[in-house]
């Protein structure tokens, strides 16, 4: 099995896109579903807005699914999820 090594990176918008943003919408508000559709759109689908609770819970998970199969024990920590746990 081979390690994930992929860093989670920066990803630049133009302010200008975010001033569209901010001045198209429509009302005083904004939901986290269209910000999250707006990001994901304006960063090619490598970005998505999801409430951390579910991204702690599926780390969570995998690392129980891990331990429990002997994958841990075999391998070591998962340096991949242990970084997104870090980023949290």
């Amino acid at each position: 099995m081979t390690e994930n090594t992929r860093k989670v990176k920066d990803y630049i918008i133009p302010r200008e896109k975010i001033k569209n943003l901010y001045f198209n919408m429509i009302g005083d508000e904004i939901s986290t579903h269209e910000l999250s559709m707006w990001v994901k759109f304006h960063t090619n689908e490598e970005f998505v807005v999801v409430p951390r609770f579910f991204c702690s819970a599926m780390i969570e998970f995998v690392e129980n699914e891990f331990k429990e199969a002997g994958i841990t024990e075999k391998l070591g920590q998962n340096q991949f999820l242990k970084e997104v746990k870090d980023y949290l």
